[in-house]
């Protein structure tokens, strides 16, 4: 009996101790790179990652969230200087 409760104990370090790691990419690198923000936002949206607790989820997933908000706000801030730029070159 204990010599299987040390197995079992060992058998699950081993599976724990073999988890890779996430490295989660920064809200900027997110930002600059497209591809890499469609990938994550695959993962956190409906992929591998949504199914995640709140607290995990959120580890992982809020540079996402902040990119995507980074962008927007990027084509909105280039959508408003182009239509102020067309407005200048018409007078």
């Amino acid at each position: 009996m204990m010599m299987r409760n040390v197995l079992g104990l060992a058998t699950l370090s081993l599976l724990c101790g073999c988890q890779q790691q996430v490295t989660v990419p920064t809200a900027q690198q997110l930002a600059d790179n497209p591809k890499l923000l469609d990938e994550w936002r695959a993962k956190c949206g409906t992929g591998e990652y949504s199914h995640l607790a709140a607290t995990e989820k959120a580890n992982l997933c809020t540079s996402t969230d902040q990119a995507v908000a980074t962008v927007a706000l990027r084509k909105s801030s280039n959508a408003d200087a182009d239509f102020f730029d067309s407005i200048s070159k018409r007078k």
